[in-house]
């Protein structure tokens, strides 16, 4: 057992902090940290309970007993299923292309041992959002169906266990099915080896699965809501019974929250027989994957004499330069390619579902009426969400809170070589601001002309647009200035291990519900016109692009200075 415990803790350790990073800047994280949680967790948390609570409360008036845990099901399979998209990356990572392999292997440690507290690492590290949305789930179902306890008996003494136990394990099989696969995929593919390879099948494979969830609801008539909860109380939804297959353990644990004891016992046994399986296999299959990766491909060289190195140098100011050296990186490396590029292709993706769901209310259709026809609320309104899907997109794809993190153990070649290190922000900054500001100007180009939006709206977002990404970037890579994560093992932890992106987002989440509120009241109380309000949002963009340009000179560089690995 205490060998277990000495494995997790060395499993672990890439995502931990170093001494010398919770040195700096203590005081910012904790009042950061507090901030994440009331802005980014509790609103997700209460969304998603909310959510639950709704579609409890309703099962239970329509459906009765059979039917009350069928919307609890339904948001937990949601989590479930992308648990195991997103999941296969990391237990990848984890499992076969982390440095402590090297340490680890030459020691007496059976397989068996390495993967369960690999196992157990990835679960805790990995699945901080995922227990909580979980906890949001169990406690809006707790709440629905306890004030309703004519139809059943209520929340019992098993119930309680049982969202004790869920909120603890539930991401135990999801884990477990990536585990699985990926162990016998490497076990009996010698096309998988090379870790990029494997990044980068798994980023299509995400991005193809979503593609196909939208296309498969395109085809559908949208969104019905009596249909909905007609086909959930009759138990007629087609993916949902697949899944109740997959995910065996969901339909358990919402069972056992309705006080059945028997489904609280088998859900506790799946879970220990899936981890039985994943130690089983890792106990044939692990060892002989891990060893051939060891002894990998090795880098090709090639030979050319001076005349043609010649023809490929070109000089270039230290800006481009650098601008070009990021450029690649991001765009080679698949955990970035993925994490930072390829989110801002996902993004649109789910808003095309958005509307996709939306079909039959056809809600967001008498919007758009309203802003072809120069609605004064209304060109408001989508002024705003212009501004704040700008800034909270930018902040998302990390691009900017990850700049300096993502030079790790390079950082102090960053520090010494001959090009300014404002230089160097600026170049970042410039990547950042090129692939969130092209992507979020193709899309509203796009939106605009399909939609028949007036020229001059679509241009004021254009601008506005650029002057949010703008800022937004140079506050992020300022945030990331301050206590960059350097110590890490793959581009994967670089990214997860790295708190900046929520640090950001909180920001950007109080100065966009700031200057909303502002807008619409100035808006309501009658005191501006909305082009003059307009003109504001956009002087305000502009400032804050300045000022956080000044920041990042005057206290980001100082910032980098001052970093000692």
């Amino acid at each position: 057992m205490n060998v277990f415990l000495q494995l997790m803790k060395i499993t672990g350790s890439s995502v931990e902090p170093t001494l010398e990073e919770k040195k700096r800047s203590k005081a910012f994280g904790v009042v950061m940290g507090i901030l994440i949680v009331c802005l980014i967790f509790i609103p997700v948390v209460f969304f998603v309970g909310f959510m639950v609570y709704a579609l409890t409360n309703g099962l239970v008036t329509l459906g009765g007993e059979e039917s009350v845990s069928a919307g609890l099901a339904l948001m937990l399979h949601i989590v479930a299923l992308f648990s195991v998209v997103f999941g296969f990356s990391v237990v990848m990572s984890v499992f076969y292309f982390s440095s402590d392999l090297n340490y680890l292997l030459p020691l007496p440690i059976h397989p068996m041992k390495i993967v369960g507290a690999k196992l157990a690492s990835t679960m805790l590290s990995e699945n901080v959002m995922e227990c909580l949305l979980v906890f949001s789930a169990l406690m809006g179902f707790m709440i629905g169906y306890g004030f309703n306890p004519p139809v059943g008996s209520g929340i019992n003494a098993v119930s309680i266990i049982a969202a004790i136990v869920g909120v603890a394990t539930f991401p135990v099989l999801p884990i477990c099915y990536c585990a699985i696969i990926c162990m016998i995929v490497m076990y009996f593919s010698k096309f998988l080896k090379n870790k990029d390879r494997v990044s980068k099948i798994t980023a299509f494979s995400t991005i193809a699965i979503l593609i196909v969830l939208v296309v498969c609801l395109n085809l559908s008539n949208g969104f019905d809501t009596n249909k909905f909860v007609s086909q959930l109380i009759n138990n007629e939804l087609g993916l949902v019974n697949v899944l109740n297959k997959i995910f065996i353990n969901v339909p358990l644990l919402s069972k056992a929250m309705a006080g059945s004891i028997a489904a609280l016992l088998l859900y506790i046994a799946v879970n220990a027989t899936a981890v039985g399986i994943v130690l089983l296999l890792a106990s044939k299959l692990y060892l002989k994957a891990v060893i051939a990766i060891g002894g990998g491909e090795g880098a090709s060289s090639s030979k050319a004499d001076s005349a043609d190195l010649e023809k490929h140098f070109k000089e270039s100011s230290h800006l481009m330069t650098y601008f070009k050296k990021e450029l690649k990186i991001l765009v080679r490396t698949p955990a970035y390619l993925t994490n930072c590029v390829g989110i801002n292709l996902i993004w649109p993706i789910f808003i095309y579902l958005f509307v996709v769901l939306q079909k039959q209310s056809n809600f967001l259709g008498e919007a758009l009426e309203r802003l072809r026809y120069g609605d004064e609320t209304t060109v408001l309104y989508a002024t705003l969400v212009v501004f704040g899907v700008s800034v909270i997109l930018t902040a998302l794809n990390c691009l900017a809170s990850s700049a300096i993190t993502r030079e790790g153990r390079h950082f102090e070649v960053m520090k010494y070589m001959p090009v300014p290190i404002m230089t160097q922000i600026n170049a970042k900054a410039l990547v950042s601001i090129v692939i969130s500001g092209s992507g979020l100007i193709i899309y509203i180009i796009t939106a605009c002309a399909l939609l028949g939006i007036d020229f001059r709206f679509a241009s004021y977002s254009v601008l506005l647009s650029i002057l949010a990404v703008i800022y937004s970037t140079y506050l992020g890579i300022y945030i990331d200035t301050m206590n960059p994560k350097l110590i890490w093992e793959d581009e994967v932890n670089a990214l997860r291990g790295n708190y900046h992106v929520f640090y950001n987002m909180a920001l950007e989440i109080i100065l966009t519900a700031a200057v909303c509120g502002a807008a619409i009241g100035l808006n309501r109380l009658g005191f501006l016109p909305v082009f003059f309000i307009q003109t504001l949002i956009l002087a305000l963009a502009g400032f804050l692009s300045i000022e956080f340009y000044i920041v990042c000179k005057k206290k980001g560089v100082k910032n980098v200075q001052k970093i000692e690995m």
